[in-house]
């Protein structure tokens, strides 16, 4: 698995992005434009597939009444990729990230032990 924690300047400053590609990823279910379901999970990321239409539909009426659950999809080039508000409202950015990743499933969480200070 690769997993990059990239700072690029926009027009509007920094914004923190998350991009994960490779053959783990791809394993697991993730390719391009796979749809899937992005909430907090324990100071961190869970990261899962939504496989069918009728669960992509069930999720996007979700997403309308609870802000704190998104929905994406990856991109062409088979990379997972979250920017913004994402990361920085779970406290991702800046120190090293476990990232783990099982059939359908992608886990983002601080790595421990190596808090900088």
């Amino acid at each position: 698995m690769n997993g990059t924690h990239i700072i690029q300047a926009t027009t509007g400053g920094f914004i923190p992005e998350l991009i994960i590609d490779g053959e783990d990823i791809i394993k697991a279910g993730f390719v391009a434009r796979a749809v899937f379901k992005i909430e907090p999970y324990r100071d961190g990321l869970v990261i899962t597939l939504v496989s069918n239409e009728g669960e992509i539909e069930r999720l996007l009426l979700e997403v309308d009444a609870h802000p704190h659950i998104g929905v994406d999809w990856v991109r062409d080039n088979g990379e997972l990729y979250l920017a913004g508000n994402w990361l920085t409202q779970c406290g991702l950015t800046g120190q090293p990230l476990a990232i783990s990743i099982i059939p359908g499933k992608v886990v983002i969480q601080l790595q421990q032990g190596n808090m900088l200070a």
